[in-house]
């Protein structure tokens, strides 16, 4: 798993918990941190040439307007005429085809590369390391030849960071799984190549610790999204059903019940003097409510 915690006090990641499996030291919570590595191929790498195409461009479009201003002063409107006909743009395109093909030769070799990323709690950290250097390796990524006398076969070379506070955008590439981290938001700062494995990883730690912060140009797959409430249903109102309503319901006021039958006129009489009629009863019922 790509998450894992830090332990500083055994200097290398371990499961993410509470405490260090290897020393028994306890694990802030700041520890926790995504670390991957990813091989990199400067000549197919599309950052490396952006940040080729970054210096030679504005150098010639600086050349060329400094030529014009110089023609204009001099020759006037007719003599920029003349220069931008005689060939000025062809030349610069083709300086600038010289230079982008010694680029190409630069960039095969100087030799394929490792890419170790980090985020944790500060930032993001990208580190390049040189596996099997030599001298013309490191000359050709600037770097001094005196490097080799470590006697070690995979050299630190390059080291990229930007912390958390300094983002001001996020960019995605998912076509590349490239995210590109900018401060100001017109520069950027940072390419950060990842994994299919670990794309959604990233993300998450981004949601988590910028995603709320409106000063940050995010895409919407980092924004942090503030959870929906559930409204309180609220509890139905009771009606209750009066007499005449219970009456219209069922068709009307129900019937008198009938005195059974085969009964003698002494006991009908009796029955008759104590029974008392349904609509009665009713009619009390609501003449009691009603007062």
């Amino acid at each position: 798993m790509p998450l894992t915690s830090y332990c500083k006090k055994c200097g290398q990641d371990v499961p993410v918990a509470s405490f260090c499996p290897n020393c028994r030291a306890k694990l802030a919570a700041n520890t926790v941190r995504l670390a991957w590595c990813v091989d990199h191929h400067p000549v197919r790498d599309w950052m490396c040439w952006n940040s080729v195409m970054r210096l030679l461009l504005p150098v010639l479009g600086m050349t060329l307007l400094l030529v014009i201003l110089l023609e204009a002063i001099m020759g006037g409107l007719d003599g920029v005429s003349m220069l931008l006909g005689g060939g000025l743009i062809v030349s610069l395109m083709g300086i600038m085809g010289m230079i982008l093909a010694v680029m190409l030769l630069v960039f095969i070799l100087q030799g394929d590369d490792l890419l170790d990323c980090v985020i944790d709690s500060r930032g993001i950290h990208v580190q390049q390391y040189l596996p099997n250097p030599t001298a013309l390796k490191l000359l050709l990524r600037g770097k001094s030849p005196r490097m080799l006398e470590s006697g070690e076969d995979l050299l630190l070379v390059s080291s990229r960071e930007i912390a958390w506070k300094d983002i001001q955008r996020v960019q995605l590439w998912p076509e590349k799984s490239m995210i590109l981290f900018y401060a100001p938001k017109w520069w950027m700062r940072v390419s950060l190549p990842c994994t299919p494995f670990t794309w959604e990883d990233a993300l998450s730690f981004i949601r988590d610790k910028i995603g709320k912060k409106k000063t940050v140009i995010l895409p919407e797959e980092c924004r942090q999204t503030a959870p929906v409430k559930a409204k309180s249903a609220k509890p139905a109102r009771t009606h209750q059903l009066t007499f005449e309503e219970v009456a219209a319901e069922f068709g009307g006021p129900p019937d008198e019940p009938a005195l059974p039958e085969n009964v003698s006129p002494e006991v009908t009489g009796e029955l008759e003097s104590d029974f008392t009629s349904l609509s009665d009863v009713l009619q009390e019922i609501k003449e009691s409510d009603n007062a």
